[in-house]
């Protein structure tokens, strides 16, 4: 008897697994799907009254404006922040090239003498670096090429996940809550620190984003680089993309002030550049742990290995796979409270009572 449960749990688990296994790569995008349905449920209950006869319609209608006005717009400024990106690299770099190499070994004028801080081993690396970054945009280029059927398998699974989930969440929510191993309390505490999780990483998104796109502003205006309003919003729209972020923005400044001889508003351009990257990691955390019960520490941690494990998705993902790592140590050291032995600790004694 315990042989044949033990071959049935063993043969339930195999065709759990080799399922995971055959689909995991287009799971990614649809937990993306059910995270955004999850965030857009409201928004369906308050739809759906409003359509009347065809109130049936309304996942398909929610979830077209979606596509069309998030997906469509952000995979649009990710193709061209990349395509960019590879234009700005492959081109001819071999004035600017010539300006720092001479810059470096006629040195630099201060207090009445000239310091030399360069040599023929440097002018190599400087070469050697420009060589580097030809190479790697051409790599960047091919690689975007190829992962363009990927991407639109991608999008396609999102939308129709997302579709799915709000149209059957209500059902699906049912049915994961009845066959949670986990008591009935725990389990709602785990969906309310799910939710909570997707609305802070949404959140912290636009946060971020507006943050970014400020100080670009302002760091755009200091350094008097044209077109800072426009630019400054192309950085807030680019933040949102994960790892591309404001640098196509601030990088090509610091380059623009470099190739024009502004050398001392190109380092202060640089300065501003790692200045509005490191914000992201201040922000985000903040803001996504201001909605939740996590740490900032423990959701940086959640993003930056999100970020590693599922890719661009992380963002969302890695988060939600911390809040539930988080809830899991709550709920048990909640509901299993540890044994502690008690020792009878006499009372003490009052000074008048003490022998001399």
């Amino acid at each position: 008897m315990d042989q044949d449960r033990l071959l049935s749990i063993a043969l339930r688990v195999g065709l759990i697994v080799l399922f995971l296994w055959m689909t995991h790569t287009i799971l990614v995008p649809i937990a993306l799907g059910a995270l955004f349905a999850l965030l857009l449920t409201p928004f369906l209950r308050r739809l759906e009254p409003r359509l009347g006869r065809i109130r049936d319609h309304a996942p398909v209608i929610l979830t077209s404006s979606v596509i069309v006005l998030v997906v469509l717009p952000v995979v649009y400024f990710g193709i061209e922040a990349v395509r960019s990106i590879n234009q700005f690299l492959t081109r001819d770099w071999s004035a600017l090239f010539a300006r720092v190499q001479s810059f470096l070994t006629e040195g630099v004028y201060v207090r009445g003498r000239t310091i030399h801080i360069g040599g023929s081993e440097l002018q190599s690396a400087i070469q050697d670096v420009g060589q580097r970054l030809a190479t790697a945009a051409a790599n960047a280029a091919s690689g975007v090429a190829a992962a363009v059927p990927s991407i639109m398998l991608s999008l396609f699974m999102f939308a129709l996940a997302l579709y799915y989930f709000l149209r059957d969440g209500k059902s699906l929510s049912a049915w994961l809550f009845r066959q949670s191993p986990f008591p009935d309390e725990q389990t709602r505490e785990l969906f309310a620190s799910v939710r909570e999780t997707v609305n802070g990483a949404i959140l912290g998104i636009l946060a971020t984003a507006v943050v970014q796109g400020g100080l670009t502003f302002i760091a755009l205006t200091i350094f008097r680089i044209p077109n800072a309003f426009l630019l400054s919003n192309l950085a807030m729209l680019l933040s949102v993309i994960p790892l591309v972020g404001t640098t196509p923005v601030t990088a090509g400044s610091a380059v623009y002030l470099f190739v024009n001889g502004r050398v001392g508003s190109g380092v202060g351009m640089v300065i501003a550049l790692v200045i509005i990257g490191l914000s992201d990691n201040v922000v985000r955390p903040w803001v996504q742990s201001s909605q939740s019960r996590m740490h900032p520490l423990v959701v940086l941690l959640g993003i930056f290995g999100g970020l590693e494990l599922f890719g661009a998705a992380g963002v969302f993902l890695g988060p939600v796979v911390a809040a539930m790592a988080v809830w899991s140590v709550d709920t048990y050291a909640k509901f299993h409270p540890p044994l502690r032995t008690t020792m009878s600790v006499p009372p003490p004694q009052s000074r008048d009572s003490r022998e001399p």
